[in-house]
């Protein structure tokens, strides 16, 4: 049965579906299409240039190794099961038994970009919203977050939906049954990922404030939430006790930045929706036209103005949330993947009147062409945008060759430093893309590279308290700073070094250890330690 919104809208395209059939199922067809688009762009490239998803490979694999009493750096880092990423390592894990690590990422992160778009459409249905709106759910999730390849974060994103969902449904109509959903609902995404946690939660308690009319109703539906507040309170704590910089002093880490430098935020979150860099502005008249869609529908603001909340929470989380807190950077930029779906909800489709609906769909025809063409402009908006991404994606797969040729020249089980002077991908059109590459040794070869993310607290494999690095933090931004006692050279068995000139011959001299060239393809180079003194 369809919806009040799906019978206005099927009602209004009567004129099309008389005089062709084939034209009023169109925009639905080409929906679909678009959905199927953008599910291909996970598989172009066998090592995607997304900056953090060879270190989430790694751990991955870390805790595989670790679990199996297979590790050889057992003595090094521990597992952490008490960590807001449990979700989304622990469905990776068994996958990797019948696949490549890389391979099951793709594919979880594939499900999840279907469950993200399947539980916004489940929710819009929930609200009576417009379905033609239901495009604007695919580009956010290939936005900031999918070029810096925040894994858990992306898997995280349809269980915060789905708990949005869950959350309206309870504010609207409290019971005690939808209160204990809720409370496990909440448990499950916080192990999934915290910040899309708080998002979500944050949600749902303005569903609360906004629906129920009393105070003392308030006070009564937001009883689920406490629970959920106290298992923030004990993470935190534990978090702070257990951190191993507590009381440290380290390079290269901010503890807190409000990301407030220039006006230019003003424009984040549209220019964002569609990737890491100001080349989103070129997308701003495309987003321009998807804002304006349900105006020239003549949609309206949904009755129920709860349905705002999701909006309201995302423009302030845009305008107010720091860049970087409790040494976790990035944090507001990620959620422009929610802007376009949390507009898209807060609307539903005019419903025609009874009488003369006829004579008014009819005598409406133009009006009805021009929406049908809002539409299809969004539509092929969409499709330039996944077009442009699969043809960097396949750039980036032949700028990027050299890296198969290194890992074809190392041994497994082995500690190597990566070296990275030249983050940028040309061929993707990132600035990041080249961070984290080299870590796909360890995820594919069970070695271990640093600077890893065994280093930061919310991992499910971390360093342990006495093997923390103080100086790693440093190298990632400064490789150049690189002295060989200082930062333990003769640890490490390789070093994989990109740069687009080769390196000083001396940069690596000392009186220990010998190091030598094994290859230089491209801009990488592999480097080797080999006997010491």
């Amino acid at each position: 049965m369809n919806m009040p919104a799906e019978r206005s809208v099927s009602s209004a395209s009567a004129p099309f579906s008389r005089s062709s059939p084939l034209i009023a199922m169109l925009p639905r067809a080409l929906f679909i299409v678009t959905l199927l688009y953008g599910a291909v762009l996970f598989w172009l490239a066998p090592r995607p240039p997304f900056a953090d998803l060879p270190q989430h490979a790694g751990q991955v694999m870390l805790l595989r190794d670790l679990l199996e009493h297979a590790s050889p750096w057992q003595s090094l880092v521990q597992i952490n099961l008490f960590t807001p990423y449990l979700v989304g390592y622990g469905l990776a894990l068994p996958l990797t038994y019948v696949m490549p690590v890389s391979v099951a990422l793709k594919l979880l992160l594939m499900l999840a970009y279907f469950a993200f778009v399947a539980s916004c459409i489940g929710f819009r249905r929930h609200l009576n919203g417009d379905p033609r709106l239901d495009v604007l759910f695919v580009p956010g999730f290939f936005g900031f977050a999918f070029a810096w390849g925040f894994y858990t974060f992306l898997v995280a994103a349809p269980v915060g939906m789905l708990f949005i969902w869950l959350a309206h449904r309870f504010a609207t109509t409290p019971s005690l049954q939808k209160g204990i959903g809720v409370v496990l609902a909440g448990t499950a995404l916080f192990f999934c990922h915290g910040l899309v946690f708080l998002f979500a939660c944050a949600v749902g308690v303005g569903f609360v404030l906004v629906s129920r009319r009393s105070l003392a109703g308030k006070v009564r539906t937001l009883a689920p939430f406490v629970p959920l507040f106290l298992l923030c309170v004990v993470y935190a704590a534990w978090s702070h006790v257990s951190d191993p910089l507590l009381g440290r002093t380290t390079e290269n880490i901010v503890a807190f930045d409000w990301g407030w430098r220039n006006w230019k935020r003003l424009f984040a979150f549209p220019v964002l929706v569609w990737g890491l860099t100001k080349d989103g502005v070129m997308y701003l008249p495309l987003v321009a036209l998807m804002f304006a869609a349900p105006w020239l529908w003549r949609d309206r603001i949904n009755p129920d103005r709860s349905v705002m909340v999701p909006m309201v929470v995302v423009t302030i989380i845009w305008l107010f949330v720091p860049d970087t807190a409790l040494k976790t950077s990035l944090l507001y930029q990620r959620f422009a993947m929610f802007l376009l779906p949390a507009y898209a909800l807060m609307f539903v489709a005019p419903t025609p009147a009874a009488h003369g609906a006829q004579r008014a769909s009819s005598s409406n025809r133009p009006g009805m062409l021009r929406g049908l063409g809002v539409q299809l402009a969004i539509v092929a908006g969409c499709w330039i945008f996944l077009a442009d991404q699969s043809v960097r994606l396949h750039r980036f797969i032949a700028e990027n060759a050299a890296l198969d040729q290194m890992l074809a020249r190392t041994e497994p089980g082995q500690r190597a430093l990566n070296l990275v002077f030249d983050r940028a991908s040309t061929a993707y059109e990132s600035p990041t893309a080249y961070m984290h590459q080299a870590v796909w040794y360890q995820a594919e070869q069970h070695g271990f590279v640093e600077l890893n993310f065994a280093m930061f607290i919310p991992q499910i494999v971390r360093f342990r308290p006495t093997e923390f690095p103080l100086q790693a933090s440093r190298l990632e931004d400064f490789p150049q700073t690189f002295e060989w006692k200082r930062d333990n050279g003769r640890t490490y068995r390789y070093f994989f070094v990109r740069k687009a000139e080769p390196l000083a011959a001396s940069f690596f001299a000392n009186d220990e250890c010998d190091v030598a060239l094994l290859m230089r393809s491209g801009e990488w180079s592999l480097y080797e330690r080999r006997s010491c003194r």
